[in-house]
């Protein structure tokens, strides 16, 4: 027997707006971990939001993105989202920043291989361990 509930448009809407505000609230967990200097933490929460990514992409429903609540919902994951990719784009790049100056590349002048590989030449390294 099919379940019924599963058939209803509106019901699909409904898992897909409670689902969106799980994964928002996912979001914030995540940007909470990255400022708080948790990195142990990101594994299981980027699991997690697999899951719950996996389960919406499933119901799929046809105008539903025309629902103005399931619209707005959409917005502010995707919003929250592109907020902690800033984040950990910021993080990457002062982490490469401390390896630079740590490897005595700081100042040095970024140049490309043969291969179009990056690298840097350093006039003078800041010392070694």
């Amino acid at each position: 027997m099919a379940d019924a509930g599963r058939d209803d448009p509106a019901d699909a809407v409904q898992r897909q707006q409670q689902l969106l505000g799980e994964l928002g609230q996912l979001l914030q967990h995540e940007l909470d971990a990255l400022l708080a200097g948790q990195p142990l933490q990101l594994p299981d929460l980027a699991a997690r939001k697999s899951a719950l990514c996996t389960e919406l992409e499933r119901l799929q429903v046809g105008d539903a993105a025309a629902s103005p609540q399931l619209h707005a919902l959409l917005k502010a994951v995707a919003e929250a989202n592109a907020r902690n990719g800033q984040v950990v784009a910021a993080m990457i790049r002062n982490t490469q920043g401390a390896l630079d100056i740590l490897r005595g590349a700081a100042g040095a002048v970024a140049t490309y291989g043969p291969r179009g590989e990056s690298s840097r030449t350093v006039s003078r390294p800041l010392g070694s361990a």
